[in-house]
């Protein structure tokens, strides 16, 4: 009897874990329409690129197209060796509203994007500068939106998590659960909160809008100049000097493919394993064991109970099954949701995160042996 009581109360607790989370992604804000100030600033939409000659024309023409009436683009080009500076000229000899800056030398102790962007950073007029990474797509209301984002909110930085784009089978069944695991050890929820602590600040480098004073204060990219997770330790950075950080889903406002092999899938995710595994912390463990319980908890339920038989036995597969028939449908909702890709890729939930384990666990190892990781041409000690 007692057995089966246990059986019975880890079902519920895995059934409550996924509306524990369901509840914490609805608390997450979305940008809205935009309503433009009456004198609106002046915004500076900075883009680093490096071989990027496959995204960059889309991203640029995305930035240039915004509707928000005062703005500039400015791309640095760090070092590209393919057809990204070509592709860049052909754009600004038809937009005087871009400017194409060539990147500088990689400083001893930078990591290349912070270089970048801090090189871009000090081009820049604007009052308010808006990082986009080179392979996402602004949509045309996107400037507005996070500025009156940030002025209804009292945000000194936005962040958004855009519309992720999924093209090939490993980006379907790895990324939703990379995902996943970053909404686990960062309370995106709580970026608004006055008690939210600088070591619970996510943001996210796709879209970074910062006021640029607050920027200047904390010495721009050069506060966080050798880490690869800049994204995050910059909004770390602005909250511990008492600025205020703000997030959103803004899906309808800016696209990405991050992604588009599985090659690059592996690549890319284990040099963000690597140095995320120091970013988050017991977070990180505590997050990963949580999603593990939960997409593999109610099969093991199955299966010992079927195993056992019995009243206990019965009971165990009978949580098992509640437990997974609710993960499936939470799951299934994120992937038509968030992704507009069938409900029935939640069949594979399980599969993706431990792809994903086995990926970031090596470049985790890499990095401890000394060996780094590679990510467009450089190798990164973590």
């Amino acid at each position: 009897m007692w057995l089966a009581l246990l059986w019975a109360v880890c079902g519920l607790a895995l059934i409550i874990s996924f509306g524990f989370h369901w509840r914490r992604m609805r608390q997450i804000p979305h940008l809205m329409s935009p309503r433009v100030p009456p004198d609106p600033p002046f915004i500076s939409i900075l883009i680093p690129a490096r071989n990027e000659e496959r995204a960059i024309r889309r991203c640029v023409t995305g930035a240039l197209a915004q509707r928000y009436p005062h703005f500039e683009v400015i791309v640095v080009d760090d070092g590209s060796t393919d057809r990204t500076p070509t592709i860049l000229a052909e754009l600004a000899a038809t937009n005087p509203r871009l400017r194409v800056v060539s990147g500088r030398p990689l400083p001893p102790g930078w990591v290349g994007k912070c270089n970048a962007c801090q090189q871009a950073g000090e081009a820049a007029i604007g009052a308010w500068l808006l990082f986009l990474d080179a392979d996402t797509a602004p949509h045309p209301d996107l400037v507005a939106a996070l500025l009156c984002h940030a002025l209804a909110n009292n945000g000194d930085m936005v962040t958004i998590f855009p519309f992720l784009e999924l093209g090939t089978w490993a980006e379907r069944l790895v990324l939703p659960p990379f995902v996943a695991l970053i909404l686990s050890i960062f309370p995106f929820e709580r970026l608004a909160q006055p008690d939210v602590r600088p070591e619970e600040v996510l943001a996210n480098g796709q879209c970074i809008f910062v006021r640029r004073a607050a920027y200047d204060a904390i010495g721009g990219h050069g506060a966080v100049r050798g880490e690869v997770l800049e994204d995050v330790r910059l909004g770390q950075a602005l909250r511990a000097a008492g600025f205020t950080v703000r997030g959103a889903i803004g899906m309808q406002h800016l696209s990405v493919r991050m992604y588009t092999s599985a090659a690059e899938v592996a690549e890319g995710l284990m040099k963000n394993a690597a140095a995320g595994s120091r970013s988050g912390g017991w977070r990180s463990f505590r997050g990963m064991a949580l999603l593990l319980a939960q997409a593999y908890g109610p099969l093991l339920l199955m299966a010992g109970g079927w195993l056992a038989g019995g009243l206990a036995g019965n009971v165990a597969f009978g949580a098992g099954l509640l437990a997974y028939l609710v993960g499936i449908l939470f799951w299934g909702v994120l992937y038509r949701r968030f992704y507009r890709l069938s409900p029935l890729y939640a069949l594979l939930w399980p599969i993706g995160l431990m792809m994903y384990l086995l990926i970031a666990g090596y470049g985790i190892l890499r990095v401890q042996f000394g060996r780094g990781v590679t990510w467009k041409g450089r190798r990164y000690a973590g």
